[in-house]
């Protein structure tokens, strides 16, 4: 569920990235507004969260939308007022309220495991795995060549080789790197191997880092559609 949750984040995020006007609106409680918090802090973002009441916060956060497009703005709202809101209404205000609708539930009061409860939602590279997939599936160009987590049948390590975002028939991978990449000494050496094991296997890999995902994909998009393009020159 926290997946879905996260591409759902970075969809919406990715429109506005286009300068389309879109409001975030989490149903739920202090689960969503958790999740919401997380997400901007681990992808180094500023955004806004309104809460209240729902005549006064949509009208708020519409207007914010509407003046700056890239800047991640969401709505708390229980699913009760939303709906008595909602109720009866057929205008733009609601429309971009219903394009936004996000339903998170509460999470369990016992965890299934006694770390759970403290465990990080999500990281930085998950998060910024979620956004570069959503700006790959939203682009012509690149929608439907790209898997999350692809594994590979060779083994590096313990286990098969994971790529963060893979496509098989164009041997292209996509590597997000976080903080961690550059500040562990042994994962920059991980790193290398790995691009040179993948490399081998005929694969041009593309590495980028989590917070520039996170704030614009578009640099990312462009450096893969050069990838697709080459690729695509030296086909028969």
């Amino acid at each position: 569920m926290a997946d879905e949750i996260l591409r759902r984040f970075a969809r919406d995020q990715w429109v506005r990235v286009h300068g389309t006007p879109r409001v975030t609106v989490l149903v739920g409680a202090g689960h969503a507004r958790q999740m919401w918090r997380q997400w901007l802090e681990v992808g180094g973002l500023e955004g806004a969260l309104y809460e209240g009441s729902l005549d006064e916060t949509a009208r708020q956060a519409a207007a914010r939308a509407a003046a700056e497009p890239p800047g991640p703005i969401a709505i708390l709202a229980e699913p009760a007022a939303l709906a008595a809101w909602r109720r009866g209404r057929s205008d733009r205000l609601a429309a971009m309220i219903d394009e936004g609708i996000v339903e998170i539930p509460e999470r369990p009061s016992r965890p299934p495991h006694p770390a759970a409860a403290d465990a990080a939602l999500f990281d930085a590279r998950s998060a910024a795995e979620a956004a570069m997939f959503e700006a790959l599936e939203a682009t012509v160009a690149t929608a439907g060549r790209f898997e999350l987590n692809g594994y590979l049948s060779v083994h590096f390590g313990a286990g098969a080789a994971e790529v963060d975002l893979l496509s098989r028939r164009d041997g292209i991978a996509i590597e997000i790197d976080g903080y961690h990449h550059f500040q562990d000494l042994d994962a920059y050496r991980r790193d290398r191997k790995k691009d040179l094991l993948l490399q081998l296997h005929g694969l041009i890999v593309i590495r980028l880092h989590a917070q520039d995902v996170m704030r614009d994909p578009r640099p990312g998009l462009l450096a893969v559609s050069q990838a697709l393009a080459y690729r695509m020159e030296r086909r028969p």
